[in-house]
């Protein structure tokens, strides 16, 4: 049995590595010719219009479904929506702060 655990174990890792990989690089692959000489797109989207009419009920509330681009929050997108965002500047002053327990005292 802990050979069949290992196996086990050392495949989901060599999956998720590869998982991995392929959403790092996921701009690149679409990018290349075996991409688009298979139109993976077109068949991804008929897979998952198959799965839909399949599993009508899976699919009953689409609104729950969170699509992959709201998952993963990008900083460059935020600071595109909200160009203005205020900075508070830090001086260093000769005069360190005084604590207020200290002020009280005098």
């Amino acid at each position: 049995m802990g050979k069949l655990l290992k196996g086990v174990v050392k495949f989901t890792a060599a999956a998720a590595a590869v998982g991995g990989l392929c959403y790092v690089f996921r701009d690149k692959i679409k990018e290349t010719q075996v991409y688009k000489d298979y139109d993976v797109d077109t068949k991804i989207q008929k897979v998952k219009t198959t799965i839909k009419e399949k599993m009508p009920k899976f699919f009953e509330n689409e609104e729950d479904i969170v699509e992959e681009d709201e998952i993963f929050f990008d900083d460059l997108d935020h600071i595109a929506e909200n160009p203005e965002k205020e900075y508070v500047d830090i001086e260093a002053s000769a005069e360190p702060a005084v604590p207020a327990e200290e002020t009280s005292e005098e």
